[in-house]
């Protein structure tokens, strides 16, 4: 393609010679000059062109040297494999010390077969390294699993903060991951049932989840599972269980949709037989998360996975191979955030070792085509210069995955600001991608708002936005009676809003905001659409919040088309009666299917599902048909 205007010429000649001064190949900018006149750039063919190019560096290592968080197992010893992990991971399986822990693990397995029982705790990645999940095979009695992390008091709800992917569990006793937010399942294979609560608890409630890219033989058992979301899932053996609702997009296999029309602010809530079951017959846009391969000479390579559209059920998507020669492994406590923006600016891919980088300036993607992976959680607290932890200039294909954003001491006004026009050939993608406002260590943090999204054509694949309802205890502090944790109170942890979205066309899958101080989600741009929406209001206000009109999703008036699949507003007002108008505020234009709320504890706060904005408007009531149309429900 040619481009309209002279300007796309020069950006793409003065970016090459950037990107060669960086590298000092003097002879890689004469070459970008002939190569930008003979074929201009426009933005989306540099969305296709650029994104996987052989980058003018010296070559990285390849074995990289991931440092001490990361552990590479090869079959052999499985008694010994077994024994390193628990050992490596013991203060991460221990609730107390681990919970908000500054540790970061990741366990990678080769290719092979293992019989390995290996509890995963907090801030643990368990990975295989094969290109296909039945490349790394896990038995054993357990194999992998999580248990309640408080099996007598709050079960799997703080079960946050870890995460497995690409391997067939063929454990005995079948699979149990009885986690809830920020602890992702992807690309496995699971021979028998997937068991998201525990049953052996005394309490087993359970707040997830996010299961993607995968086969179940068994069958998926939901159990107390609050709410759970299963994108491109194939169930051999159907679903059971489910306390409130369960959001099935793009699954082969899954069970039969049950939606609650409870769409007006005027009618009494019906009686509802629960879980409300969502089903989406395909997802509409969609690329898989990138992740680390091992090639049998034990060099890498980082795969990443092609956009896919319109596609149903599990399975090898396309995708790019890039060798770890053109890969920065970045270590906390040995790179900094210069040291991370030199590999980018010069075209090198980045994957964070597990780890916690304090950053001293924001990283700033502007390749197209980037990718930066994080491992074993790796967490980017924000500069104290009060800006982001990372800009992002979307001209089409950039992947983030897998860390967590956390606010610092200085005030800043948003963790993740992702601008730019984006693309619509080539949308870029984030991949479990977590941001906090409190947590570990002070409660004197702030962050205006978690995350911004403006470009267009964005996917957010698994997105948890959490200003802390709880904090780690201070030096000498004592909890209040009955509870474990300091509990964030007014002027603590401050935050106003999670995700406001003002780009179009941007897609959400597995969303959750919780505890803002303000409206917990914005959506200005045009065209959204949300598969599954969690979000608690927080605890501690009082009725100024309600007087305020501050709602847990809210849809811009102006918005000609927006919809949503299962959005569900939860209320615990701890220290204040408190009362909101709703839990949604949208314009007539905008189409929800299953919308609820809940009352977790102490009085119902939540006085309708829906508020619309605007005069009301008769089509609203043909609920099912506008979201078969649309969605492909029916």
């Amino acid at each position: 393609p040619k481009a309209n205007s002279s300007s796309s010429t020069l950006w793409c000649i003065f970016r090459s010679m950037l990107r060669s001064i960086v590298s000092l190949n003097l002879w890689s900018i004469a070459s970008a000059i002939v190569v930008a006149q003979q074929e201009p750039c426009t933005t989306e063919c540099a969305a296709k062109k650029m994104v996987f190019e052989p980058v003018q560096l010296p070559a990285q290592p390849n074995p990289p040297n991931w440092g001490a968080s990361v552990s590479v197992f090869r079959p052999g010893d499985d008694a010994a494999i077994q024994e390193e992990i628990a050992r490596l991971s013991a203060g991460l399986t221990d609730r107390e010390k681990g919970h908000f822990s500054a540790e970061r693990r990741a366990f990678l397995f080769a290719p092979g077969t293992y019989a390995v029982d290996a509890e995963v705790g907090y801030y643990v990645q368990v990975a295989g390294l094969g290109r296909r999940p039945e490349d790394v095979i896990i038995g054993g009695e357990r194999g992998i699993y999580v248990d309640a992390m408080d099996p007598e008091q709050a079960g799997s709800l703080d079960t946050f903060w870890r995460s497995a992917e690409n391997f067939r569990h063929v454990g005995q006793q079948g699979f149990r991951w009885a986690v809830s937010q920020a602890a992702p399942l992807r690309r496995v294979i699971v021979d028998g049932d997937l068991e998201l609560f525990d049953p052996t608890a005394r309490v087993n409630y359970a707040s997830g989840g996010f299961l993607a890219d995968a086969v179940v033989k068994g069958t998926l058992v939901l159990g107390s599972q609050q709410q759970w979301l299963a994108r491109n899932v194939e169930l051999w053996n159907g679903a059971t269980g489910g306390a409130w609702s369960n959001v099935f997009v793009g699954c082969d296999g899954a069970p039969s949709e049950h939606v609650v029309a409870n769409d007006a602010e005027d009618e009494d809530e019906p009686v509802v037989d629960e879980p409300r079951v969502s089903v989406v017959g395909a997802t509409p846009v969609v690329a898989e998360k990138p992740f680390v391969a091992v090639n049998d000479d034990g060099t890498y390579v980082l795969v990443v996975p092609e956009i896919l559209r319109d596609v149903a059920g599990a399975g090898d998507a396309p995708a790019a191979e890039v060798s770890f020669e053109d890969v920065f492994v970045a270590r906390a406590g040995e790179h900094d955030t210069d040291d991370i923006q030199t590999a980018l600016d010069a075209g090198l891919h980045v994957v964070l070792a597990p780890g916690v980088f304090d950053l001293d300036a924001p990283l700033k993607i502007t390749r197209p085509g980037a990718v930066l992976l994080g491992l074993g959680l790796a967490s980017l607290v924000a500069p104290d210069t009060g800006e982001p932890c990372v800009v992002v200039d979307d001209q089409g294909g950039i992947r983030l995955a897998g860390v967590v954003l956390q606010a610092s001491k200085a005030p800043t006004a948003v963790l993740l600001r992702w601008g730019g026009p984006g693309s619509s050939e080539n949308p870029s993608v984030l991949s479990d991608v977590f941001a906090r406002v409190g947590g570990p260590g002070s409660t004197d943090v702030r962050a205006d708002v978690m995350a911004e999204v403006s470009a267009s054509h964005v996917v957010l694949d698994n997105v948890w936005l959490w200003r802390a309802d709880h904090s780690e205890l201070a030096p000498g502090e004592t909890p209040r009676p009955g509870e474990q944790y300091h509990l964030v109170v007014t002027g603590e942890c401050a935050c106003d809003n999670g995700l406001v979205v003002d780009g179009d066309d941007v897609v959400a899958y597995g969303l959750a905001v919780e505890h803002t101080e303000r409206d917990q989600l914005i959506w200005n741009g045009e065209r959204g659409r949300v598969f599954f929406y969690q979000c608690e209001l927080p605890y501690e206000v009082d009725q100024a919040f309600g007087d305020a009109g501050f709602a847990g999703y809210k849809v811009a008036p102006n918005v000609t088309k927006h919809a949503s699949v299962a959005p569900g507003v939860y209320s615990y007002f701890r220290d204040h009666r408190c009362y909101v108008d709703a839990a949604v505020v949208a314009p007539d234009t905008a189409v929800f299917v299953n919308a609820f709320t809940k009352k977790l504890r102490a009085h119902e706060g939540i006085l309708a599902t829906i508020v619309r904005t605007g005069p009301p408007a008769s089509w609203r009531y043909w609920l099912p048909a506008v979201v078969a149309r649309w969605f492909g429900l029916a």
